[in-house]
């Protein structure tokens, strides 16, 4: 998750498979509500069509403008078929960025890959750590 900047689903809480993995947001321009990302990721070594298809559904079901599949192996061409399908978030200040989009855990470390969205808002995915007392410890004695 920290590869995209996301936040892990439900705390990362053991429960029924929605198809969601985490979760990450970004606010448009002139837009006052946050915009959904939700993000599916597969470990192992064969993924298939069926997964980008599925994600497709949950990306429907939860309203979300995009979705990040990451996997550790390369999709195939009918994934990347069924991704383009999905067609692109359109955003106000005119660039349109895929509603599906296909990532690599080698592609996000090295950076070749990225997650593509409006950022008009980078600091909306986490929260800022509360800043350190300013008074002054007391001595130490020996």
């Amino acid at each position: 998750m920290s590869l995209v900047e996301a936040q892990p689903f439900q705390g990362k809480k053991k429960g029924a498979d929605t198809g969601i993995d985490g979760l990450k947001f970004f606010r448009d321009i002139d837009q006052k509500e946050a915009q959904k990302i939700v993000v599916s990721v597969k470990g192992g070594e064969t993924i298939k069509a069926d997964d980008i298809r599925s994600l497709m559904a949950v990306r429907e079901r939860e309203s979300a403008e995009i979705a990040l599949f990451i996997s550790l192996a390369e999709p195939t061409r009918g994934m990347a078929s069924d991704a383009a399908s999905a067609g692109f978030y359109e955003s106000p200040n005119g660039k349109k960025y895929p509603r599906i989009q296909l990532l690599t855990i080698e592609g996000l470390l090295n950076k070749t890959h990225r997650a593509e969205h409006p950022d008009y808002e980078p600091d909306l995915n986490f929260k800022k750590p509360k800043g350190e007392a300013t008074t002054k410890q007391n001595g130490l004695k020996l």
